[in-house]
């Protein structure tokens, strides 16, 4: 028997973006707003820890990208928005 693995951990690579709030003060953004060109060798998918803000939010904002990979793997880095 012949068990294959995926042990690798993907590249997590982020990217500071500047947004702007709407007229009712929020805004939204996806994971791959801040995704810098992340990577893998399985393929992967992107999360945040925060994905919308308001008013008390004006100013730098430290926001964390999770890359999982298709086999569990993760990785992190952190972006300003």
């Amino acid at each position: 028997m012949i068990t294959v693995e995926d042990n690798i951990l993907p590249v997590a690579v982020c990217q500071d973006i500047s947004i702007d709030l709407d007229a009712n003060g929020l805004v939204s953004i996806v994971a791959a707003d801040i995704d810098g060109g992340s990577s893998d060798n399985c393929g992967f998918t992107l999360s945040a820890s925060q994905l919308d803000f308001d008013c008390s939010h004006v100013g730098p904002n430290t926001v964390t990208l999770t890359v999982t990979d298709n086999c569990g793997n993760m990785a992190t880095c952190e972006a300003t928005v």
